[in-house]
């Protein structure tokens, strides 16, 4: 199957003092990588080299997610930079961004396939994921990005966080059919409207099936996250979406 992640805001200690027993439980209860925070570092730039070596030491596999918007508010592509060169010191295999102030027609493709090409190089896959923003979560604005990208061969690819369609008002799996071949990694997760809001929770819990049925509609070979609350033993979460994923595969 494909390569299984947990993302660590999945989890109540975030300390870095705790990543190591952490990393080694992680990988003990069956997952490939782990999805590194940014938001969750108070100083990235200083600590990702040592988380680097936690992971390698727990044999797993690092992706990055940068709370951050890939298009400022004049419509072009941000200074990448820095989240290059802190991707590289984590060895992370792929990077998220959110879309952000995209417009057809008005940011520059030549500028965005300069940037991706410079992640490239370094080995990393530049991912955008659906958030629960209006700009970034929103299938009328991710299918002509995507569209766009493929027209000038610029190697970004879409994360596509399954529970997050329902912040933006968005059918689920109307969404997941309509974009399911640019998805290369998938966040899995519930989500279930509450007093105040929306709120994540754990798959297989009340008996809702709802991740299953999206599961279903998106590519086999994409690899997957847990990305809820981890309220009772990891393996046991692993092996019900293990379950899910032999049975999709043997359809």
């Amino acid at each position: 199957m494909a390569h299984l992640f947990v993302t660590m805001n999945a989890f109540q200690d975030t300390a870095i003092l705790s990543y190591p027993v952490l990393f080694a439980a992680i990988r003990k209860a069956g997952c490939d990588g782990v999805e590194i925070r940014r938001e969750l570092l108070e100083d990235p730039a200083s600590l990702l080299p040592a988380v680097k070596g936690m992971l390698d030491k727990a044999g797993l596999i690092p992706y990055y997610s940068c709370p951050v918007s890939l298009f400022g508010e004049d419509h072009q592509v941000i200074d990448v930079a820095p989240y290059r060169q802190e991707a590289v010191e984590l060895g992370a295999k792929l990077i998220k961004f959110s879309l952000g102030n995209y417009r057809e027609g008005l940011s520059d493709m030549d500028t965005l396939a300069k940037a991706a090409a410079c992640f490239s190089d370094a080995g990393i896959l530049v991912t955008i994921e659906n958030d629960q923003t209006a700009l970034g979560g929103k299938t009328e604005r991710l299918a002509p990005f995507f569209a766009a990208c493929r027209s000038k061969a610029i190697p970004i690819r879409f994360t596509c966080d399954i529970g997050n369609w329902a912040y933006t008002g968005e059918d689920a799996e109307e969404a997941a059919t309509a974009l399911k071949n640019e998805v290369v990694y998938i966040h899995v997760k519930e989500v279930v409207e509450t007093a105040s809001g929306y709120a994540t929770i754990p798959i297989g819990q009340n008996g809702r099936q709802k991740w299953k049925r999206l599961l279903r509609l998106l590519p086999k070979d994409a690899a997957i996250a847990l990305e809820f609350p981890i309220i009772s033993d990891l393996k046991d979460y692993i092996e019900l979406l293990k379950e899910e994923v032999f049975a999709n595969e043997s359809v």
